[in-house]
């Protein structure tokens, strides 16, 4: 091992039933960096997590710390040595403390089982300021924002003495305000000199943040490069290869359209003057068909409560939704899908699937309300199956068999069946609520193909996104929110990213 390494992986294999996951995979973690793990979604980097955090026992290879060979090796051996993982899902306890949380590990260490209340919220308090928070340790965790939750467990990895920390889609659910002030918090971190293993999908922020970068693709390693020798297109070609990044390239040059004009066209879907509450400001816009509306914002600023109105999970207080020119009252997702209006919601995991579920019930899921493949509560299967394969197939969705759980898919094939899933029931109008967070570029790429598709066929698309970078090219019109109203109507030409921006910022444009 070279001085400078604390953690060594050599030659890690790792099979589940008869699949092998992870194939002689290296990692080599120096102290003080920030090594950057990219991959599609399947690569194989959260298996590789999962061992070197001592969830996984490794079928083969050997886990090396500190020039120390660990021979039995599990999760309290890897917290002893100061690996700590901070997972894109926290697992704080939402009903203790900041303080509590933050020495929650620790507690079983207190003299007599005892554990004083003042003197853990001072202590947490001090840990807090050092990272250049205001946070009150004595409040309740779930009373905090996202964004605050996850300075919680930074804090509580550095109370724990981590020397390697793990932060696996950081930025995913905060502002680009708050991804800034975790940007400092590294950089603070690296100083100290904790290495930080860092897992996104999101090349912008590899590139800014990374002293190195390691490629995984179908759970083999494929490089580690210095981040100063290569380019975000070097590392996109190792992620996925040269035919899809081709592929991808072609998707994104043939939907940079100028918008067509829709004046004299009327809409397919229409909502006017809608409101969640009486204080609330209006929302309109027009939908026509074969167009996509780009629909971004900060968070907080009201995209989601939108999607929820639309589709009657919030009341409304006010304002018609017309749908071909005919007024609905939408009160539920069930009433949505029965007039045409199918949602892949922001959250896959709690709201678009059910994963303990194999993905054709799940993709089967929504003929509920359709009742294309059942009728009388009698399902088709046949039918079922081969509509289900169609998916599959079309989405490129990776799977062992349709009676797989889905819960055993990489997240950018769980979205992939949520996408089928909304798209079982042919709807005319589409709502796609974050597509693509937290999925890999090969996964984007497919779904920037499929709207593609689904305009040419005439499907109405509203597409909403906090990624603003993918926002002009698949959209025919952008707008943007802020404060829970549209404070700008763009077309492509006027999306760029810095007139996004300041509009998201309460400015003007540039």
């Amino acid at each position: 091992m070279n001085e400078d390494t604390i953690v060594c992986l050599n030659k890690i294999n790792k099979s589940f039933s008869t699949v092998q996951v992870l194939f002689d995979v290296d990692l080599e973690l120096k102290k003080g960096e920030v090594h950057a793990i990219v991959g599609e979604n399947g690569a194989g980097k959260s298996t590789l997590m999962k061992i070197l955090m001592g969830v996984y026992p490794p079928d083969s290879g050997e886990i090396i710390i500190d020039d120390i060979k660990m021979k039995k090796y599990n999760v309290n051996v890897a917290r002893d040595n100061g690996i700590v993982i901070i997972p894109q899902e926290l697992s704080l306890v939402p009903a203790y403390t900041v303080a509590e949380n933050i020495f929650l590990s620790q507690r079983g260490t207190a003299k007599f089982g005892f554990v004083s209340g003042r003197k853990m919220i001072s202590q947490a308090d001090a840990l807090i300021k050092e990272l250049g928070y205001k946070i009150d340790a004595g409040i309740r965790t779930d009373k905090l924002p996202i964004a605050y939750r996850q300075v919680v467990s930074i804090v509580k990895a550095v109370a724990e003495n981590a020397k390697v920390i793990i932060m696996d889609e950081p930025t995913s659910s905060i502002s680009k305000d708050e991804v800034d002030e975790l940007m400092k918090i590294i950089d603070m971190l690296k100083k100290r000199g904790t290495t930080i293993i860092y897992i996104s999908h999101l090349l912008d922020e590899v590139f800014s943040v990374s002293d190195r970068v390691t490629v995984l693709r179908d759970g083999k390693l494929v490089t580690t490069l210095d981040k100063k020798s290569t380019t975000q297109r070097e590392v996109i070609s190792f992620m996925v290869g040269e035919d899809l990044l081709k592929t991808q390239q072609e998707v994104m040059e043939k939907t940079k359209k100028e918008s067509k004009d829709y004046k004299n066209e009327e809409p397919i879907f229409e909502i006017s003057n809608l409101r969640r509450k009486e204080k609330e400001e209006e929302v309109s816009l027009r939908l026509h068909k074969g167009e996509v509306i780009g629909i971004t914002g900060l968070v907080g600023s009201g995209k989601t409560e939108l999607v929820r109105t639309i589709i009657g999970l919030d009341k409304k207080s006010g304002g018609q939704i017309f749908i071909e020119g005919k007024g609905v009252n939408l009160t539920s997702p069930k009433s949505a899908y029965k007039k045409g209006i199918a949602i892949v919601p922001e959250d896959r995991k709690l709201q678009g699937l059910v994963l303990i579920r194999s993905v054709i019930e799940n993709i089967a899921l929504s003929d509920v309300y359709r009742k294309r493949i059942s009728r009388a509560g009698f399902i088709n299967q046949k039918k079922e199956k081969k509509d289900a394969l169609n998916y599959v197939n079309k989405l490129k969705i990776r799977i062992t068999s349709l009676r797989q759980t889905v819960d055993n898919l990489s997240g950018g094939n769980q979205q992939k069946v949520a996408v089928s899933k909304a798209l079982m029931v042919q709807p005319k109008i589409l709502i796609l609520d974050e597509p693509t967070r937290g999925i890999d570029v090969g996964a984007k790429a497919m779904i920037y193909k499929l709207i593609m598709e689904l305009k040419e066929q005439g499907m109405g698309i509203l597409f909403f996104s906090s990624d603003i970078s993918e926002i002009p090219f698949i959209s025919d019109r952008v707008l943007v929110m802020r404060e829970g109203k549209i404070v700008a109507k763009l077309n492509t030409e006027q999306a760029t990213i810095e007139n996004m921006l300041n509009y998201m910022a309460g400015g003007e444009s540039v």
